[in-house]
């Protein structure tokens, strides 16, 4: 098999990760939302930036949650929200330290308990010459190295998740990446089916893709629970998508003895490649998908 075949088989491959892809992507985000992981990472990175107390002696990260620009961001007083821009970060900053700008810079970090807070204020209103505005800026820059440090254990966290889910959503459907090229490469008329499926989702997978939010308003468990329903909905249409072309995912038979090694090679392929995300497999889709239809030559049709 040569030519536009190999490339079908590639295409009816892709277009099965680009789906479960997308299945995996809403689960990993409904599962970073429904454990607060991007919100906790947040406070985190914040008590080590704003680690020290206020005049009063209160925690400056608690009055910092406590102040009303933050407080719009979170859902209920105790809510805790999954991303400030810094930008608001330099001016609750500002604010808190200034009593709402009745006080000088100078003054209002002077009288600051000596702790780790007060030193860094004391180094950026000193750099900044006392002008607030650049100020609020050297606050927002020194935040974003911070988020910087901190989002690495957010990454790592994600893709464990997203490792753990691929291999679950695929054990579980059955989704062999052996058995089904062997499946595809004997069957023109799955891999007809196939790319007809792959065209359709190349027109409709553009807007699942970008709403796949990162949960970052008052409402990530209203989001948490459509990313979840999404991602159920996804996996039927993947079900029924492969069985209308004749690939048939989901548990008949048990493998058995040698069998096992194939099946199991099979299926790590496909969770690795699932792993990779829904906007990987969508370019590649893309490039299949163009490459096919300016190689044809003119007494080849595209199959019905």
């Amino acid at each position: 098999m040569f030519g536009l075949e190999s490339l079908d088989v590639l295409i009816g491959l892709v277009t099965i990760y680009l789906i479960f892809g997308i299945a995996c992507t809403a689960i990993v985000e409904a599962c970073m939302t429904w454990l607060n992981v991007r919100s906790n990472n947040l406070e985190a990175a914040l008590k080590e930036f704003l680690h020290g107390k206020q005049e009063d002696n209160q925690s400056f990260v608690d009055a910092f949650y406590l102040h009303p620009l933050i407080q719009m961001l979170s859902k209920g007083e105790d809510g805790r929200p999954s991303y400030i821009p810094p930008v608001i970060v330099g001016q609750v900053v500002e604010s808190l330290i200034t009593d709402n700008g009745t006080k000088t810079l100078a003054a209002s970090i002077d009288s600051l308990p000596d702790n780790r807070i007060k030193g860094l204020l004391t180094v950026l209103a000193s750099q900044a010459n006392e002008d607030t505005a650049k100020f609020r800026k050297a606050v927002e820059i020194n935040f974003d190295a911070t988020m910087d440090r901190a989002s690495g254990w957010v990454k790592r966290t994600s893709h464990t998740f997203t490792l753990v889910v691929s291999l679950l959503l695929v054990v579980g459907a059955n989704v062999d990446t052996i058995d089904l090229a062997s499946t595809l490469a004997s069957n023109p008329e799955s891999r007809a089916k196939m790319v007809d499926i792959a065209q359709q989702h190349l027109n409709d997978t553009q807007k699942q893709v970008s709403s796949l939010i990162v949960a970052t308003d008052k409402d990530m468990l209203d989001i948490a629970k459509k990313q979840s329903e999404s991602a159920l909905a996804t996996v039927k249409l993947a079900e029924a998508n492969m069985n209308s072309a004749g690939l048939h995912l989901g548990w008949s038979n048990c493998p058995t003895g040698i069998e096992w090694l194939t099946k199991s090679f099979g299926l790590l392929v496909s969770a690795l490649a699932v792993s990779l995300g829904a906007p990987f497999w969508f370019e590649i889709l893309q490039r299949f998908m163009q490459i096919r239809t300016s190689g044809l030559s003119p007494r080849e049709t595209k199959p019905k």
